[in-house]
């Protein structure tokens, strides 16, 4: 069958820069399904079909092929010596030669054309999903950007790198809101491969957003010399940030908080979304010695004292009564 040569390559070029399949792996999942959709015509799986397909040329050949042998054993896959020169006169058959029996393309069924269709149909989502795993495997635990293309009462829409992902209502900071076209920062959780494909987590509210965030804002933490040890975070209310440094010239803390807070506010002035209330992020010195921790962590509540019980995971801090809510945060 011949087809428009142009139409076909331009059409090929089109899915190529679209869906991120190459034009050669689209002749194959063309080839594979008009091979599977014939078989099918045919009546069996294990008929010997070949299909070829030449954008070049503009055409597209589809066959089925029987071994031409002395004696026929099954004559959905053979065809007798005699029978091959009876049909086609213009060649000399012997056994051990293959029988071609043209599949002319238009002549094919409609049902047929529909199988055809639908099957590409599922390789090529097949593909893009591949594709999607490939891309975003390397960036688990990273920030990415993206725009956001819908919202509604579930979450938000986010459209990233010729694809969209959903970030869950639950994975927003606090109550931000965002409109359609917006730009909108998230963090790429992980990339999961399953059956049904490739599903992208992200998030805003986990603990990584907000270390990547430092670490983008603060060169101390984005080259190593402070380590973040720890975050225990309530999105959209208040974070709790363990930081260390083995340089002991270098106040850890002080190097996130930047002289008059500076550093830490450009972080806290991306997380919500234009509310009035950003979350609140404390940071604290990190110490091997656990009671000292929970003392440091718990700031800024003045802690008297810490019973530590190591074996049993367990801790008790003591603090004045005035002390009290501050030590145990908001709903305790």
């Amino acid at each position: 069958m011949a087809i428009n040569a142009t139409d076909f390559l331009a059409a090929l070029e089109e899915i190529e820069a679209t869906k991120g399949i190459s034009k050669e792996t689209i002749l194959q999942f063309l080839e594979e399904s008009l091979i599977k959709a014939y078989r099918k015509q045919l009546g069996g799986d294990d008929a010997n079909v070949r299909a070829s397909i030449d954008p070049e040329k503009g055409t597209i050949e589809l066959c089925q092929v029987k071994d031409v042998v002395k004696e026929v054993e099954d004559d959905f896959l053979q065809i007798s010596v005699e029978d091959a020169n009876a049909l086609d006169s213009k060649k000399k058959y012997k056994a051990g030669d293959e029988f071609i029996i043209e599949a002319p393309i238009d002549e094919l069924r409609k049902a047929t054309a529909m199988s055809v269709k639908s099957m590409l149909k599922q390789k090529f989502a097949e593909a893009e999903k591949s594709i999607l795993y490939e891309t975003f495997k390397d960036k688990i635990v990273t920030i990415i950007t993206g725009k956001v293309e819908k919202v509604d009462e579930r979450g938000v829409s986010v459209n990233i790198v010729k694809t969209s992902v959903f970030l869950p209502k639950k994975e927003l900071i606090g109550d931000e809101r965002f409109i359609v076209g917006e730009t909108i920062k998230i963090y790429v959780d992980d990339v999961a491969n399953g059956t049904k494909g490739a599903h992208i987590v992200v998030t805003r509210s986990k603990e990584g957003f907000l270390k990547c965030l430092l670490a983008e804002e603060i060169s101390e933490i984005y080259d190593g010399t402070v380590q973040i040890k720890a975050i225990a975070r309530e999105a959209g209310e208040r974070s709790k940030v363990a930081v260390y440094s083995k340089d002991p010239t270098i106040d850890p803390a002080g190097a996130c908080i930047g002289s008059n807070g500076g550093r830490i506010q450009k972080v806290v002035s991306q997380l919500g979304n234009g509310g009035i209330n950003k979350e609140k992020i404390d940071i604290i010195g990190y110490s091997e010695n656990t009671a000292l921790f929970i003392m440091e962590a718990l700031k800024p509540a003045r802690v008297l004292g810490a019973v530590v019980d190591e074996a049993n995971k367990h801790a008790i801090a003591i603090v004045n009564d005035d002390s009290f809510s501050l030590a145990i945060g908001r709903r305790g």
